[in-house]
Formats: structure tokens, sequence, C-alpha cells
């Protein structure tokens, strides 16, 4: 709920700030740009440096060596964003910024996309529009690579994050994609060095709904289960398997979460390598929970109790009439957040983007605390351990005094009772044996004279 309150009320899309530094008159409005779904993007960070032309200028061949600048100007078309991205690291580049051929809006949920070479990367990459692009290679290409760098563009680049106490993490995923299943295996271990903090983690799964395409029909579709309300994609064409299949599971995943999160991320590594077909994702599923010890009664009265009868708004068995609740938050957070891709994250309602990995999701989510904590310094810049207030300091001192005020008062209070003891009880005691001790002598005295 927490992670829905999030979207709704924060801007989902955080423009990161990209800024021409010198010369400070060569584009004086915002440059929209989008990052690429490849590369390690250093979230939280700034890169600065000076901007080079690509030679060739569509970076689709070895490119000339830096002789200093960070950045470098790459046209789009004639070969993938990957390999162009990959040719700007292999010539010593920290970034590479592409332009396209129009002058379209970039939109919130372009990315370029990856070729499936984009683990070969490791800088990141951003993407223009030909207005702005055409303004920095029109000064760009007045100077060689070889120049001195002095006179070159310069360029500010900040990966902004939504910074705040509590982390809303939303990972998007796909049942039958095997790459959402690698994402969670190498987050794990990244979840538990966060499990002493401030975490709100929520699962969005790929399902869609043809409901209103079906309205006012009788027709019911294989894929589909409450009237063609949650739909998922036919994961094996004409076998046996269905879509119904696959949100079942999205069903089960879902609870498994909500009740036993540690051992959903077990769950998940042994049915990604055990429950291959979709028409035995059933069996297999109760087979995977047996061996993980997770109670599978427990588990599917979740999924019982989030079905809902429409008009009486009590738990049914019926679907025909029934809305699922724990679908209708998945399908409302897809809309509201735009989620259009699985698999996918969203740290504080802002788009991962860059190279999917369990290190490059930790890096985000460290960088969006307001305050760092320990766990993440080795992934936060000037990073320092807490330091305490002046303020806390001081009432600290205080505290300290009045408590070695008291400790001394009490002390000296104990040693008035004592003495005071001394002479009600103590000194009574004494006089009465010193008594005692000059009779004695007393009586020996006159046995001695009664003697003579």
């Amino acid at each position: 709920m927490y992670n829905i309150l999030l979207l709704v009320c924060i801007i989902t899309i955080i423009q990161s700030k990209l800024k021409v530094i010198r010369p400070s008159n060569l584009i004086n409005e915002h440059i929209d740009y989008s990052i690429a779904n490849f590369g390690i993007i250093p979230f939280g960070h700034r890169l600065m440096g000076t901007v080079d032309m690509a030679y060739p200028s569509n970076g689709c061949s070895d490119l000339l060596p830096t002789y200093g600048a960070h950045f470098i100007l790459i046209e789009r078309g004639d070969c993938t964003f990957v390999t162009k991205v990959r040719n700007a690291e292999n010539a010593g580049y920290k970034l590479a910024i592409i332009g396209n051929y129009n002058d379209d809006p970039i939109q919130s949920d372009f990315a370029m996309a990856d070729d499936g070479h984009g683990y070969q990367v490791t800088i990141p990459s951003i993407f223009i529009k030909k207005k702005h692009f055409t303004q920095l290679q029109d000064k760009a290409s007045n100077y060689k690579v070889e120049d001195s760098n002095d006179e070159k563009i310069m360029m500010l680049l900040k990966f902004d994050v939504v910074k705040s106490d509590v982390i809303s993490v939303i990972f998007g995923l796909n049942v039958q994609d095997r790459e959402s299943y690698r994402i969670i295996d190498e987050f794990e271990p990244f979840y538990n060095k966060l499990e002493s903090q401030n975490m709100n983690y929520t699962l969005v799964y790929s399902i869609m709904s043809f409901h209103s395409s079906y309205e006012n029909s009788l027709q019911t579709n294989p894929d589909c289960i409450c009237q063609n309300r949650y739909c998922a994609f036919d994961p094996d064409g004409p076998a046996i398997g269905s879509g119904r299949d696959v949100v079942y599971e999205v069903l089960r995943q879902t609870c498994l979460f909500q009740k036993y999160p540690k051992k959903w991320f077990g769950y998940m590594d042994q049915f990604n390598f055990k429950c291959s077909r979709p028409q035995a994702y059933s069996a297999c599923s109760q087979q995977v929970l047996d061996m993980l010890e997770i109670p599978k009664n427990e588990i599917q009265q979740c999924v019982d109790q989030s079905f809902i009868d429409q008009d009486t708004q009590l738990q049914t068995k019926n679907e025909t009439n029934a809305i699922n609740t724990l679908l209708e938050q998945q399908l409302y957070i897809q809309q509201v957040a735009g989620m259009n891709g699985f698999p996918s994250v969203l740290v504080n309602s802002l788009a991962y983007r860059g190279q999917f990995s369990g290190s490059g999701i930790f890096g985000e989510i460290c960088n969006s605390f307001l305050t760092t904590p320990v766990e993440c310094s080795a992934f936060v810049d000037e990073y320092q351990p807490p330091i305490l207030e002046q303020s806390n300091i001081l009432y600290i001192i205080i505290i300290t005094a009045f408590v070695v005020f008291f400790l001394i008062l009490g002390f000296c209070v104990f040693r008035k009772f004592i003495e005071r003891d001394s002479k009600i009880v103590t000194q009574p005691q004494v006089n009465e044996m010193v008594s005692q001790y000059i009779k004695f002598y007393e009586g020996k005295d006159k046995q001695k004279e009664g003697t003579i």
C-alpha cells in the first residue's frame, strides 16, 4: 500500500540534470534525455567532462581513442546502440551521447534497447533529440580528438534519485522470463543486507486485462480468469499450457512473498529450474513448497481469499462475478507507474535503467536513502559514518552530568545512613562491652585483695 501511495503522490519520472558548463551560452534550456537499458548507471552520482565528436560519426566501427575527453557524441543509425556504446568504451570514454534523427519528444518510457550483448558494456549512455545534438555537434566538430581539452565543450550530468527515509522498491516480473529469476537470485543477498532498514517491496507481474474487449459477450479467453479480467500470454502456443496457468502462478508467488518473503527467494530459484512446463505449474509449485517446508494450505488460503464477489464484497469461489484484489492492485500499479516492460524495477517511483544486476539495484537503493546506512558505505560517494550532531552531544553531556550527580548524592546519603546506624546501634554495643570489661577487671582486683 505504501508503494501505491508513493506512486500516486510522487512524479514517476525524475529528470536527471544534463547541463552545458562551457560555453555557457551554447544551450540555455533543459535537455531531455533517456537512459539506455544497458551499461552500469551511477545513480545518485555525477559525471563531468569535455566532449568529443565521434570519428566515424555513427560510431559503428572502432573510434579514435580519447586524448582526455570524457563524453562522446554519436549519431543514431547504421548499427545497434550497444555497438556504438561499446566502441565508445573501448576508445576510453566514460559516457556516450546518442543523437536522434528527429525532434520527437523523448518519451518517459523510451530506452535504448539491449541487443543481447549489453552485458559487455559498463559505461552509461543517454539519448537526446536532434535539436540539442546538432547544437553540440556543430560546436564539437570545430575540434579534433587530439586537440587540447581546454576549449572543448564541457558538460555536467547527474543521475538523480528520489531520496526518502523509507525506500519503496517495485519489482516487475514475468513468470515465463528467465531473466526475472536471474535478477531476483542476484538481489537476494542484498535483500538480506537491507533487512534492518525501512524497506517496502511490491511485486507486479506481467498480466493484462481483456475484460472491456469481451464486456458485451459471453465469450471467454482461455488465457484469462474472472471473465477475462486477468490474463497472460499463452506460454506455449498450441501446446496444453495456457495463460490461466501463468495467472494462477502469479497469485501463488504473490501470496508467498506476502507470507514468507525470505523463503520466496528460495522458491523462485527452485521454480525456475524445476517448473518448465506451464500446464504443470500447479503440481510443480506444490512440490517446491513441500521441499522448502512452506505451508501449502496457507498459500492456497491466501489465493482463495483474494477472490471477492463484486456485489456482496465477500469471498467467493465463483469467478464469473469475481474480482481479485491482488491482481487488481498489480494492474493499477502497472498503469500508474507506466510499466511496459518486464523485468523492470522502480526505486522510489523512479524506473531503474541500465544493466540489470542485483548490485546495480542495490546501488540505486543505497543512493536513495536520506541517511546512508552502514551497509551501503561502498556504494555511495563520500560516505561518512553517522556523526552525532552538536545538540545531541550537549544532550548526552547533560544527561551524563545528572547521572554522576545522582550517584554522588546517593553515595553521600548512604554514608550518612551508615554513620547514623553506627551511632544508634553500634555505639551502645561498644559502650556495653567496655562496661563489662571494666567490671571484669574490678572483680579480679577484689579477688586479689581477699587472698592477701
